[in-house]
């Protein structure tokens, strides 16, 4: 099989590490041949091993250039392409139409996120709309983004993100880590997301600032960059600035990750809802108990009650309550943690999800060749 991944970008994003992941995954598999149509050119981006697959660089002048369909179809014609699999919703806009007409196989993953307020004028939902019918499975990670963007039974498709475990060891030493970000406090309690209106960052440090006038203790590191981070970080008040440390961008994340009392992850709502969160996951590989608001996906990865707690969005009060009654109980604390690590390794491993995409694209192709033999036997019949 030779398989064609179209993506816009390979820049930090959770979307563009399951990529990079799943073609480490799929490169034990010798029936498998891996390509990545990049669409944008960008300086900082993940790096994919060559023996894991060829990156080739799409050429687009503009958001919506019409050349890239040409470009696109020479590209799955000459290379003689068995499937072509999108991870985004223009991604699909270009692959839909291409594939049906190359007579290959169509993995639509435009779904990554499950927003709860969807219109037919959500850019990303009309765009699903227009390229399901040409579609020969769409894939979520997550249950409740297939019925946030309606996804007919016979064609959708959930494959929960997969994590390697191996991402979690040979971590940075704690106590040098701590030095390095100027640490002294005990408890730290972190949220790692992008700063953009999709992440609630401003209830974060509303249940911060609430938590550094109760308590002396705790430091909170907000790891992300983005538009919104000036923003934030200008909201908080003088006197908490001290434990309130903004760390942008970071590669080691699992080593910060590490150092959490308390993994958080607020959500703005309103615009967003959360597939399954990166973030979230790697804390949990890490042991370490959780605190998200409850929307999209999140519920499919955190157990309220048993590996976190799910609170409502934009609650600063309710997210507060939760994250103090772990600080003030180590031993809930360390339960949680050590059944969110048993969660991950049981229903999120990087094993099953590799697998899974394995089987769908080797479904795919099967269906696809018996969908072209009995074409051909059909027209021989009319001829």
């Amino acid at each position: 099989m030779r398989i064609l991944h179209l993506i816009e970008r390979l820049g930090p994003g959770g979307k563009e590490r399951q990529l990079v992941e799943l073609l480490r995954g799929l490169s034990v598999h010798r029936d498998i041949e891996s390509f990545v149509a990049v669409m944008d050119q960008e300086e900082v981006r993940y790096e994919i091993d060559p023996e894991h697959a060829q990156v080739i660089q799409l050429v687009r002048r503009s958001k919506r250039d019409l050349r890239l369909f040409k470009s696109l179809y020479e590209l799955v014609s000459v290379m003689k392409i068995d499937i072509v699999h999108s991870w985004g919703s223009m991604c699909s806009i270009y692959a839909a139409p291409v594939a049906k007409l190359c007579g290959t196989a169509f993995v639509n993953g435009f779904v990554r996120d499950a927003p709860s307020h969807m219109t037919l004028w959500n850019k990303k939902y009309f765009r699903g709309k227009l390229t399901i019918p040409f579609s020969d499975i769409v894939v979520a990670n997550s249950r409740a983004g297939l019925a946030a963007y309606r996804i007919p039974e016979r064609k959708g498709l959930c494959i929960h993100n997969g994590f390697s475990l191996g991402r979690v060891s040979n971590l940075r030493d704690e106590a040098e880590l701590r030095s390095l970000l100027g640490i002294a406090s005990t408890h730290i309690v972190g949220m790692i997301a992008n700063f953009t209106a999709r992440k609630d960052y401003a209830t974060f440090v509303e249940m911060a600032c609430r938590i550094c006038r109760l308590r002396d203790d705790v430091t909170f590191l907000a790891v992300g960059s983005g538009e919104t981070l000036l923003q934030v970080r200008d909201s908080v008040p003088p006197e908490h600035s001290l434990r309130i440390k903004f760390l942008g961008q970071q590669k080691d994340i699992e080593s910060i990750a590490n150092l959490f009392t308390v993994g958080v992850l607020a959500t703005n709502s309103r615009l967003h809802g959360e597939g399954i969160s990166n973030a979230l996951t790697e804390c949990m590989a890490l042991g370490k108990p959780i605190v998200a608001t409850n929307d999209g996906g999140t519920a499919e990865l955190v157990l309220e009650g048993k590996t976190g707690f799910l609170v409502p969005s934009h609650d600063a009060g309710a997210l507060t309550d939760r994250v103090l009654k772990l600080l003030n109980s180590a031993e809930l604390a360390n339960h949680f943690g050590i059944e969110g690590r048993r969660r991950v390794e049981a229903a999120f491993s990087f094993d099953a999800m590799c697998n899974a995409y394995h089987c769908l694209y080797r479904k795919v192709v099967h269906r696809s060749a018996r969908a072209i033999r009995e074409g051909a036997v059909a027209r021989d019949m009319v001829d």
